[in-house]
């Protein structure tokens, strides 16, 4: 089934699957930075997936660019932030629509890596041109530059040190807002935020941040963000 399909029955709620399915990708992230944890995504040439696996160091288990295929049978697919996550049924108190594998013997069952390795390019884009059907698509968005996160009050996280760590907000000529969050736990967390110019690479998601609703882009790296003259 292409991931696309496969999201398009789970944007109500999560749900269970209990037949004979199979979605694959090549991987799109990599947590080696700590800013992915415990997750890692793919994508088909019709959308992208979150594949909730529950365990560090998957950057050296599924690299990006390695073609991936999920078994869904006892598996459950629902939707945040966007993004469409893969994992196992969840608990009614989850804060998540899927529940972790938690454990690689249970990945295992899943999910397997396959010899195939093809790098996916980040579709160009500016930051009015994102729409839903890209999110958990790896994207690069150009022609942006930092603003200052005192616009946004209500963003809790929102960083006006000017560090990655929290929320950060970057803007086009046009005015077009995307917001690039940034694990406290990233390897990167406490360096400066370029001042410039720039272009961002990662994950396409849309949600709520304080009383609005953005774009938002998950980095795996900080080199994923770009300066430019």
């Amino acid at each position: 089934m292409a991931i696309a399909d496969l999201h398009a029955l789970c944007r109500d709620g999560t749900i269970r699957i209990d037949e004979t399915i199979t979605i694959g990708g090549y991987v799109t992230s990599s947590d080696e930075a700590s800013n992915f944890y415990k997750t890692f995504t793919i994508e088909d040439a019709s959308g992208g997936a979150e594949i909730m696996a529950g365990i560090t160091g998957l950057h050296n288990i599924y690299p990006e660019g390695y073609y991936v295929t999920v078994s869904l049978c006892g598996c459950a697919a629902g939707e945040h932030y966007g993004v469409m996550q893969i994992g196992l049924a969840p608990e009614s108190y989850d804060y998540y629509p899927t529940e972790y594998f938690s454990a690689r013997a249970v990945i295992d069952r899943y999910v397997t890596r396959h010899s195939m390795r093809h790098a996916v390019a980040p579709k160009p884009l500016r930051a009015a041109d994102l729409t839903p059907d890209m999110c958990g698509c790896l994207v690069n968005v150009g022609g942006l530059r930092c603003v200052t996160a005192e616009s946004y009050p209500d963003v809790w996280e929102a960083n006006t040190e000017g560090t990655w760590s929290g929320y950060n907000f970057f803007a086009d000529g046009s005015g077009a807002v995307i917001a690039v969050y940034t694990s406290s736990y990233a390897d990167y967390a406490s360096h400066a935020v370029p001042v410039g110019n720039v272009s961002v690479t990662g994950i396409a998601q849309r949600g709520k941040i304080g009383s609005r609703e953005f774009y938002m882009i998950k980095m795996s790296d900080e080199t994923d963000c770009t300066p430019y003259d």
